[in-house]
């Protein structure tokens, strides 16, 4: 009768397990699709940093060396470490060498906070689907971070599932004969996946060419090794294997991003917890084991900062960095820049995609709020003395340290970036190292909240977070980068009359109109939109503006226009080659205009010097200032 029991308690359990498994899987899977749809609505270059980012890995594929911030090969980001940069490199090889760069153009008016413009850099043609060459090679760049992303949502799992086995262990619930532990209650390893898996920040995140999914990933695995229990069974972990594993793993991460200093306090103390723990451990063993895993730190990472001393005179090579690195500064004596700062932070953990500048609604960061109190109760029930005494919560809470230390830690070094770069630093995303603990938290303080009522909480907020993921690319993040050009084959649909002229000083590769259209006959006393179709063969110079002139039979000018292409909101210094742009310009006809013939002519000129381009046949040939579109009869 009892075999009979234990035989069909284990069956339920490898039921359950395999269910868990499932949804895991399930998770996962959704969480790759919405990483990928992010990577293909944000624009390229729309996140911090990230052209920054893409250069480093360009410029790996490329040259094939680290780069010398001294020669500012790669401007701002220079100074990073390599790690998350040369994993991605090998996947440029099939683009021809000449091919490894970006040409991609700043847009001047943008400001990283207070701007109107919330494009950081210039948008194209040629990031209309179907994507070639550089172009698409950044989004396959992007791809690494949705795999990435994808693995801290399994690791966050596994180190949910390990604490819950170390506090089964301490709590008495572990069977050594059968070698398991009951985790059929426990939602807290799926809930807390789910709460990184559908963090709109982090999905944004994940869907770019940064160092910060890497980071993220290295933290979780880092945070799973801590939490793994230390005596399970008749498999005693080895001391000194464990200090190596997270000594690899530390050097690692310190080779991704100099914020993985935050990692060093919690591996070194999870490396003398096991020690510790160990049977029959002696204080030499301690020792042993921390050097061991200082060791395996030094000989994965230690090269790179030596190198950086070398070069620079300093182990970040910070110096030159910060020489030419310039932020609005953090007023720390003021009550209101704190209550700001930290607002910023608490909605971009969340939800404010771009550069910091495209926020979600704030109903968005409200649900988010929520399940933040509701946690929160959960927590504070489980300590007030109120009907069963938190019987152990001291002993618990020591058991789960890492998941305590790491957030702080994290908020520590945000901190301290806040107070010698500025504004800039106050970005949910530097918190992102401790995401997986602070999901861990947040999905304990849930399940003691909801308390039996917990399997509503693990239904509620995977469809909601998962509802809501699905709407923000296309409710907030597309609608705020409107297109100022045209995809090829839409362009020479709506061409019009086809013309051509190039527009451009000598030696200059300029821009082609090729074609034109007028929405209405000229009439006297009425406006006609005219409709200009631009197509780039390089950069532009200079923000040239374009002059529409009706002349009479005698040179006259009857009526005008002098705007910027689209009416300055895509300037010719942003245009690369392969762009198509649509440009509007309105004649206005004064009531008296005699009816007859009238030349409607075209030019670009430099408001700044008058200077005008010249314009030239298909050949080559010179045809003068400006460029004659067409006789028009005026009614």
């Amino acid at each position: 009768m009892l075999s009979f029991e234990l035989g069909n308690e284990s069956t339920m359990m490898n039921s359950t397990l395999k269910t868990q498994n499932s949804k895991l899987i399930a998770l996962v899977a959704v969480f790759v699709g919405l990483a990928t749809l992010y990577s293909a609505i944000v624009p390229l270059g729309e996140g911090p940093d990230e052209p920054g980012h893409a250069a480093y890995v360009f410029f790996l594929a490329r040259e094939g060396r680290l780069p010398d911030q001294r020669r500012d090969e790669v401007p701002g980001e220079g100074h990073q470490p390599p790690l998350a940069y040369g994993l991605a490199a090998p996947l440029l090889a099939w683009l021809p060498r000449e091919q490894r760069s970006f040409d991609l153009p700043g847009n001047p008016r943008f400001t990283w906070a207070g701007g109107a413009e919330l494009n950081a850099v210039a948008h194209g043609s040629r990031e209309y689907w179907p994507w070639r060459g550089a172009v698409l090679a950044w989004h396959v760049l992007r791809l690494v971070s949705v795999g990435l992303g994808a693995a801290t949502v399994m690791l966050t799992y596994l180190a949910a599932n390990a604490l819950h086995h170390r506090l089964q262990i301490a709590n008495g619930r572990f069977d050594p004969e059968r070698s398991t532990i009951d985790t059929r209650q426990s939602k807290i390893p799926l809930l807390a996946a789910v709460l990184v898996a559908f963090n709109p920040q982090f999905l944004f995140v994940s869907a770019l060419v940064t160092n910060d999914a890497l980071l993220t990933a290295l933290s979780a695995v880092l945070l799973w090794l801590v939490l793994q229990p230390a005596r399970q069974a008749r498999r005693p972990s080895g001391v000194l294997g464990h200090a190596l594993l997270i000594g690899v793993v530390l050097g690692l991460a310190l080779l991704t991003k100099q914020s993985a200093l935050i990692l060093v306090p919690v591996a070194l103390l999870a490396v003398l917890e096991r020690s510790i723990a160990a049977e029959r451990a002696r204080s030499p063993q301690h020792v042993v084991a921390l050097l061991v895993c200082l060791a395996a730190t030094l000989l994965v990472c230690g090269w790179w900062y030596q190198r950086n001393l070398r070069l620079y005179g300093d182990l970040f090579g910070l110096t030159l960095f910060q020489a030419e690195f310039a932020t609005q500064a953090f007023d720390a004596r003021s009550l209101a820049a704190w209550g700001s700062a930290l607002e910023q932070l608490h909605s971009s953990f969340w939800a404010r995609f771009g550069w910091m500048n495209v926020p979600a609604p704030a109903w968005v960061i409200g649900l988010f709020g929520l399940i933040e109190l509701v946690a929160a109760a959960g927590w504070l029930r489980s300590m007030l003395p109120v009907g069963q005494p938190g019987r152990g919560m001291a002993g618990r809470v020591a058991l789960a340290w890492p998941l305590l230390l790491l957030p702080l830690l994290a908020g520590a070094w945000l901190v301290s970036f806040a107070l010698t770069a500025g504004l800039v630093a106050w970005q949910g995303r530097l918190l992102f190292p401790a995401l997986p603990a602070l999901a861990i938290v947040l999905a304990l303080g849930l399940q003691l909240a909801a308390g039996k009522r917990v399997g509503m909480i693990a239904w509620l907020v995977p469809t909601a977070g998962c509802l809501l993921a699905i709407w923000l690319p296309f409710g907030v993040i597309g609608p705020a980068y409107p297109r100022q050009t045209l995809a090829e084959a839409t362009a020479l649909a709506r061409l019009g009359t086809p013309i051509y002229a190039r527009f451009g000083m000598p030696g200059d590769p300029g821009a082609e109109l090729l074609g034109w259209q007028l929405a209405q006959p000229l009439r006297a006393g009425t406006a006609a939109e005219l409709t200009l179709m631009w197509y780039a063969r390089g950069r532009q110079g200079r923000d040239w503006t374009v002059f529409v002139h009706l002349v009479d039979a005698n040179d006259v000018v009857v009526a005008e226009d002098n705007t910027k292409p689209r009416g300055g909101a895509f300037p010719m210094t942003q245009w690369v080659a392969g762009d198509w742009v649509e440009d509007r310009h309105t004649l206005v006809l004064r009531a008296n205009l005699p009816p007859g013939a009238y030349r409607l002519r075209v030019g670009l000129f430099d408001e700044r010097t008058q200077d005008r381009t010249a314009v030239f046949s298909r050949r080559g040939r010179l045809l003068g200032s400006h460029y004659l579109l067409s006789t028009l009869q005026v009614e």
